[in-house]
């Protein structure tokens, strides 16, 4: 050992003292860059991964932070109608993969809908009846779940949903299927579908959810009707958000209880409001909340989306949903 360190140390004592501590800058400065370097952009890393699931290949790929903390969280990303993982991950820069390396204590999953539409709960017609019998969404979702466990040992009390348009309609779907296998959902861009175009009537248990829609949306509209989808996937109705809302807050039993009034969490930036409902019923341990936007955008608002900005011509830049749906995950965690 000792002749190791001295074969290490003497090529340095030729150098006088001064250009010794030079060299220990530079060598310093440089080791530093490089780790910068090497970390900035990680946030764009994921592992592609798949499954065979009634006995058709799935695909998902998953973000997991440099130094992951024992006993993760897990956060489902559901992307929206003929779109892709990837695109997802643009649509909101990767900030849910940014949010993750922050504290390194969640990994975010991404699942790929077959055929870029999730088979969820509303109705279809004859045709994607005989092309979706076999898909099972709900069996992929809880699979991914399965092996996020043996793999990474994610903290199964722990597991999150988010839906954006047609994946808030998939979480919609899981809500009711299977809502004792995630501690909360956000949706995006989703209204319940009315009874006509959804096999799944009833959810008897209560869930913790998030909801976020604009109010100015022409494609989910906020006070309910036929949607209608740029994609050009198949119309369906929806009830309008508050009925939404009242049919989630109808499970807590009228426990519930309202922790802010509206006129009191407003948001007001880039020509664009918003206003914030939250209900917390103790009596079953679980929390609702809704975000009206006004004017904030078709994508998810936050200050660093570049995609679609030609979907509406104001965008909000200031409201970052990602950050806002991550803080209300971490609230249903930790609070009691």
């Amino acid at each position: 050992m000792e002749t190791i360190t001295s074969h290490l140390t003497s090529p340095l004592r030729i150098l006088t003292e001064p250009t010794s501590r030079i060299i220990y800058i530079i060598t310093f400065f440089t080791l530093c860059t490089a780790s910068v370097k090497a970390q900035g952009g990680y946030e764009k890393n994921t592992v592609l991964d798949s499954m065979m699931v009634a006995g058709i290949w799935r695909t998902f790929e998953y973000h997991v932070p440099l130094y992951p903390a024992e006993n993760p969280r897990l956060i489902v990303v559901l992307h929206g109608g003929a779109m892709t993982t990837k695109f997802m991950q643009k649509v909101t820069d990767y900030e849910f993969n940014r949010l993750a390396d922050k504290n390194a204590s969640s990994i975010i999953v991404y699942p790929e809908a077959h055929k870029s539409f999730w088979n969820h709960s509303r109705r279809e017609t004859a045709v994607e009846k005989n092309e979706k019998k076999s898909l099972n969404d709900v069996l992929f979702i809880k699979s991914i779940v399965q092996r996020m466990e043996r793999r990474y040992g994610i903290d199964r009390k722990n597991v999150f949903a988010i839906g954006y348009f047609d994946g808030g309609q998939m979480c919609y779907k899981l809500a009711k299927s299977i809502p004792n296998s995630f501690k909360g959902f956000a949706v995006v861009g989703a209204n319940l579908p009315v009874k006509a175009d959804d096999p799944l009537t009833s959810g008897d248990n209560p869930i913790s959810l998030l909801l976020i829609n604009d109010i100015t949306d022409v494609t989910n509209p906020y006070d309910g009707g036929k949607v209608t989808p740029a994609d050009g996937s198949a119309d369906i109705e929806v009830m309008s958000t508050d009925e939404t809302l009242r049919y989630w807050l109808k499970l807590f039993g009228g426990t519930e209880k309202i922790l802010w009034p509206s006129p009191a969490n407003i948001i007001e930036k880039d020509n664009s409001m918003a206003f914030r409902h939250d209900y917390f019923s103790k009596e079953k341990g679980k929390r609702i909340s809704l975000l009206k936007i006004v004017r904030g955008g078709y994508p998810f608002p936050n200050p660093y989306f570049k995609e679609w900005p030609q979907m509406k011509e104001n965008s909000n830049r200031h409201i970052n949903i990602p950050e806002t749906i991550v803080r209300f995950f971490y609230q249903l965690q930790y609070s009691k």
